[in-house]
């Protein structure tokens, strides 16, 4: 049986297909991307605590309008190497739609004033909070933008309610 945590990022990624397995006339493109997005290895932990995070180096938006999700899908893509790949990423994750009932915050990182790192919160009716899909883009500065935007959905999620927290990392 899965575990809590299997079970959270099984419902995040189930969400996460729907958008192209319930689309009406999804692209071929949108097919691959989605199938390049489930291929990611995922490791996750629970956190019982937040990590401070030191002077702020991103501006993080959530994602609310179509420019903001394109700026959050070319982040992402940025992990694949082949330029086809990250096509296909693109083309399923500007896929995507929210309304007010919708499970997944996406939020953009701005560092000195261009998108560079992006990151989601998964939340679920059971007491868990995913943080999920952090990225940024391989800038000198990676490893510490990937750490910020982590951090900061970390201690908004914990802000926001009383959920526990889980952080998936994904690598290719």
């Amino acid at each position: 049986m899965p575990s809590q945590i299997e079970q959270l990022i099984n419902a995040k990624n189930a969400w996460m297909a729907r958008h192209i397995t319930e689309a009406e006339f999804p692209t071929p493109l949108s097919k691959q991307g989605l199938a390049l997005y489930q291929q990611q290895q995922q490791s996750s932990q629970q956190i019982s605590s937040i990590p401070d995070t030191p002077e702020p180096a991103l501006t993080i938006y959530p994602v609310d309008c179509h420019p903001l999700t394109i700026r959050y899908a070319l982040v992402l893509s940025s992990k694949w190497q082949d330029e086809a790949e990250k096509e296909a990423i693109v083309e399923f994750l500007t896929q995507m739609m929210f309304d007010d009932e919708s499970p997944a915050q996406l939020f953009v990182g701005f560092y000195k004033g261009k998108p560079a790192a992006c990151g989601m919160l998964y939340h679920t009716n059971n007491g868990l909070t995913l943080v999920s899909d952090i990225h940024a883009l391989p800038l000198a500065n990676q490893q510490a933008l990937i750490e910020e935007m982590e951090n900061s959905l970390l201690a908004k999620a914990g802000t926001d309610n009383n959920y526990a927290l889980v952080i998936s990392r994904n690598s290719l």
